[in-house]
């Protein structure tokens, strides 16, 4: 009888091992044991970060449980993003926000400007601009000042808390291989862009350009008008947009970024 209880308890014991074991494998929520979980993200933009593409945020959510606003704006250039009309979709709480921009700038030669004739940029002939006024709504003329006023005024009204990410902007190719937006010199000129108005602000940057190495040459050529349902690519819808295995590699990007701001 004593033998036969033992038994008994050692199954109880082996079969609540089992279920917990269960819980933690098969049913816990994701992202139950993030540092992310109860933040809020805000992701702000064009479409790649809108409501156009509801994967961005049940990917990010399903990874960190963290709340995600997807408030970019469809077909927007960077200067809309510097506007005040933009900056007021910023008034609602969040923790960090994920800026990814430029998807709409073409970037090419003369259009994105320079702060000094020293930098990257300067040294290709880049036209040399000055800062706009951020206590005024956005009135340059360049994408290099549309980016740093954003990050004055960001860090102007929230200081470092919530915490600004920005990200170099992604490759695309549309229309043709010879249209502007198609070109990697105008990529690449954004990207400097990005970096020099990161290190002037003191903001951190997510070298996304850099980090995916996305191979244009496998992906689809985009052509408007937009459709947000056929996936035709490895890692693009259409050679514009980030598909879900796309998004899925760079929201571990911004998630590793994510985590080490919250250390640091």
């Amino acid at each position: 009888m004593k033998n036969k209880r033992i038994r008994i308890i050692i199954i109880a014991i082996v079969v609540i091992a089992l279920m917990a074991i269960g819980y933690f494998v098969f049913l816990r929520p994701a992202g139950s044991d993030s540092p992310l979980r109860g933040k809020v993200i805000f992701l702000a933009g064009d479409s790649r970060s809108s409501t156009d593409y509801t994967f961005y945020k049940e990917i990010l959510e399903k990874k960190t449980g963290a709340k995600v606003m997807v408030e970019g704006a469809s077909g927007c250039l960077t200067a809309y993003n510097a506007s005040n009309e933009y900056f007021e979709r910023l008034r609602q709480p969040h923790d960090f926000s994920i800026w990814l921009i430029g998807g709409n700038d073409e970037g090419s030669v003369g259009s994105v400007g320079t702060f000094s004739t020293d930098s990257e940029l300067g040294k290709t002939g880049e036209p040399v601009v000055k800062e706009t006024d951020v206590n005024a709504d956005y009135n340059g003329t360049t994408f290099i000042q549309a980016v740093d006023h954003i990050m004055r005024k960001y860090k102007m009204i929230y200081g470092d808390d919530p915490k600004m990410i920005f990200c170099t902007d992604l490759p695309q190719q549309r229309d043709s291989k010879d249209s502007e937006w198609s070109k990697k010199e105008n990529w690449e000129r954004k990207r400097l862009a990005i970096l020099e108005c990161c290190r002037k602000n003191g903001v951190q940057c997510l070298d996304l350009y850099e980090l995916c190495h996305f191979d244009m040459d496998k992906e689809p050529m985009f052509h408007a008008p937009t459709d947000t349902k056929s996936n035709n690519g490895i890692y693009y819808m259409d050679g514009l947009h980030p598909n879900p295995k796309g998004i899925d590699l760079i929201t571990d990007y911004e998630i590793e970024k994510m985590k080490h701001l919250l250390l640091n």
